[in-house]
């Protein structure tokens, strides 16, 4: 299943976009989409908040009452793991869209082609992310976990190593930092930082010379000596985030 939102202001736009993913949906029957529509920003946030959140969302920038790029914010600070695909008539808010990890920027009159090259783009790499599971024996028993669903993992008392997700949720398993490092590192965006944490670069917000902040609005310190390889880890990720 593969949850996608529009949000624009204009129900004529709506309606085009929704047409749009229509029609995709009709060319690609194998995939199993729903369609939901806000036509106001707080709308969509108090859904997500209330209900979880979508795995695509075409986001209009200018709306009445928020941006676009300060609703995507909001959502990354809810821990909300959407991919946004904007739609705008200017460039000028390109940036932002970046910073808040867009998978696409498309500016109107958009064509129905540059809709359904993103979709195929971010359809295939849900796809890929979703099939990556693995089974890991905790303190509470036997879990499945998608990797894509991993923020980071600290080592923890009598060495067992703690997992934290998206959802919140915290998970005790009893082997190395290392050996768990392992696993994780089948998904191309997690990192080694000093002995004992694992990272997945997708839901850093911030690091400072001493601190790593999460979408999630978890921090956690880390060892200095670590700060520049990570920072060059970093900034690569956000340069080039195509599997």
């Amino acid at each position: 299943m593969i949850r996608i939102a529009i949000c624009d202001d204009e129900l004529l736009e709506i309606d085009r976009a929704r047409s749009c993913l229509e029609a995709y949906m009709q060319n690609h029957p194998q995939y199993e989409i729903t369609i939901n529509s806000f036509s106001a920003p707080l709308e969509l946030l108090t859904y997500v908040a209330e209900h979880g959140g979508f795995d695509i969302l075409l986001l209009d920038i200018y709306m009445a009452g928020m941006l676009g790029t300060d609703v995507a914010r909001e959502l990354r600070q809810l821990g909300d793991n959407s991919e946004f695909i904007f739609i705008t008539t200017s460039r000028d808010h390109a940036i932002e869209a970046f910073e808040v990890e867009a998978a696409q920027y498309l500016v109107k009159p958009y064509a129905e082609e540059g809709i359904f090259a993103a979709l195929d783009k971010i359809i295939q790499r849900i796809d890929r992310e979703r099939r990556v599971i693995v089974i890991l024996k905790t303190s509470e028993g036997i879990t499945r976990l998608a990797l894509r669903d991993v923020v980071f993992t600290e080592t923890g008392r009598n060495n067992y190593q703690i997992v934290h997700t998206i959802q919140g949720k915290k998970m005790e398993v009893r082997m190395t930092a290392s050996e768990l490092f392992e696993l994780l590192s089948q998904n191309k965006f997690f990192v080694r930082c000093g002995v004992s944490l694992n990272l997945n670069l997708k839901y850093i917000r911030q690091i400072s010379k001493n601190t790593i902040t999460f979408d999630t609005g978890e921090s956690i310190t880390y060892p200095y000596r670590s700060y520049q390889k990570l920072k060059e880890e970093f900034l690569r990720f956000q340069m080039f985030t195509e599997e």
